[in-house]
Order: structure tokens, then C-alpha cells, then sequence
């Protein structure tokens, strides 16, 4: 098994839609909220493509950070059962600690990847990560397998654009922080890869097009368009579908190489932590 069994995940971030929206008319985000309000929120997933049906196993939660005024979001897919055995017992983690910028909004500070797979003397883990330097307008790129470092590089960021990565993307939508949207019209959000700047565009689908695709009526129905090899995808194309909380509960990742398509399915919630 690849580990594109768990990139469905990666999509988690991308949800940028309101549960108010029109469908002609621009729908608003919900009202600025406080980092606060979602603080202790996590999300369980499971994972299935083709006919092989919750394969594994993933989750997302927002924490504190160590420091007053960081904020650390994570995101784990670990494979079960048989899966677990093909896959050597493969467990991914995505983390990216976060602070709110000057413009008030979340902007990442550390990003990493992190791969584990095997048992005892057979065990692999792989790790990337990005250092994102503000005042100096770069990023720090670098990769390590088993703790040997394999890659380093600088690369500039953009002078002029906000820079996200996708956690930071998501919860700053989450908190109402990036403006508004409307069926049909594109949002487009600056990222970063290991060649540099990148983009995101988010269009929420149209009811007859949410129809065609087999969606339910019920759900908030989000096109999102990345770089294919983000998620090693033959196309583009990758579909979220939100509850009226905006919280994803279905992520389609479409034409996976080696895999067809993935789709994650929310099945259980913990709610954010009610401060006093």
C-alpha cells in the first residue's frame, strides 16, 4: 500500500466554504472568532478506495502550542488491519506550529512531514520540514531520512502575498478570517512546495453540479485545484464536502496514481474545549 492511502487528509485543510452560503448571491464567512473557539477540537476519520473499505484510520486536532500565543495543529492517518500489514505499519503526521501575524491572521512558523513505517530493526522514518522566516521573506527547507540529512535548500517567499501552508489555510477559515466566497466564483490562496510559491483555487460547486456528482443535498460541496504532485494525482481535482459547522465530512481525492480515487469519511467529533 502507498501512502497516498492517507493524503485524503492533506484536503482537511481546505475547507473553505460557510454553511450560509446563496447560491447566486456572495455568501459571508462566519464572524471573526477568537483562536480560542476552536482550541481542543478533534476530528476522526476513516479511509477507504476502491473496494477496500476503512483502511485506515486518521485524525486532526488544535492545540496550545508551548508558547504563549502559538498554536499547533496535527494531523495523523495510521493504516489498520491488513492494510497495517502491507504497509508496514505506516503512520503519518503533519504538523505545523502557528502564530497569529500582524495582519491578525494565522500564519505558520513550523511545518513538518513525518513518515514512520516497520517494526525493530527494520523501521524507516522520513522527515521533512519547513522553517518560514518572515522578516527575511524565506523558507527553510530540509529532509532527513533516519536522521541523516538528505536535502537542504533556501527558498523565497513572496515579497507582496500573504503565505500560507495548509493547516494555517484551513483555520484561518475556520475562524472567518479570509474574506468571502460564492458558488462559482474562484478563491485563490498562496502556498509553498520545495520549488517555491504555489497556489490553491477553491470554488464552492453549484447545486446542479453537486447533483451530477452524486453528492448529498445536504452538504457544502467545495472543488479544490492543487499541484498533481502534492498528492500524486493524475489530475487536479479533489472534492470536500462540509457540514453546516464547516466541519469536512467527506474528502474525495480524485485519479490517485496506483490507487483511483480516496475518500475519507468523518466519523466522530470532539468538540472545541468551552473556556470559562
Amino acid at each position: 500500500m502507498k501512502n497516498q492511502i492517507l493524503l485524503f487528509l492533506l484536503l482537511l485543510q481546505f475547507s473553505f466554504v460557510s454553511p450560509a452560503f446563496a447560491e447566486t448571491a456572495s455568501a459571508e464567512l462566519p464572524a471573526r472568532l477568537p483562536v480560542s473557539a476552536l482550541l481542543g477540537e478533534r476530528l476522526v476519520y476513516n479511509v477507504s478506495f476502491l473496494w477496500f473499505k476503512k483502511i485506515a484510520r486518521g485524525e486532526m486536532r488544535f492545540e496550545p502550542g508551548k508558547k504563549i500565543g502559538t498554536y499547533l495543529a496535527t494531523l495523523t492517518a495510521k493504516t489498520r488491519g491488513m492494510a497495517a500489514f502491507f504497509t508496514r505499519n505506516r503512520v503519518e503526521t503533519y504538523t505545523t506550529l502557528m502564530e497569529e501575524g500582524p495582519d491578525g491572521l494565522l500564519r505558520p512558523l513550523l511545518q513538518t512531514s513525518d513518515t514512520k513505517k516497520g517494526k525493530g530493526g527494520q523501521k524507516t522514518h522520513r522527515q521533512t520540514s519547513y522553517v518560514f522566516d518572515f522578516p527575511a521573506r524565506q523558507v527553510s527547507y530540509h529532509k532527513t531520512i533516519n536522521g541523516v540529512a538528505k536535502q537542504s535548500l533556501r527558498l523565497p517567499m513572496d515579497a507582496e502575498t500573504a503565505t500560507y501552508d495548509f493547516l494555517t489555510a484551513f483555520y484561518n477559515m475556520r475562524l472567518g478570517r479570509l474574506g468571502s466566497v460564492e458558488a462559482g466564483r474562484d478563491i485563490k490562496l498562496s502556498a509553498f512546495s520545495r520549488k517555491g510559491p504555489d497556489e490553491i483555487v477553491i470554488t464552492k460547486l453549484f447545486k446542479k453540479e453537486q447533483k451530477r456528482l452524486k453528492f448529498s443535498k445536504d452538504l457544502i460541496l467545495c472543488k479544490v485545484l492543487m499541484a498533481p504532485d502534492t498528492f500524486n494525482t493524475k489530475t487536479r481535482d479533489v472534492y470536500v464536502g462540509f457540514d453546516s459547522q464547516l466541519r469536512p465530512q467527506i474528502a474525495l481525492v480524485k485519479n490517485v496514481i496506483g490507487l483511483g480515487d480516496v475518500r475519507g469519511e468523518l466519523v466522530n467529533v470532539t468538540e472545541p474545549d468551552r473556556l470559562p
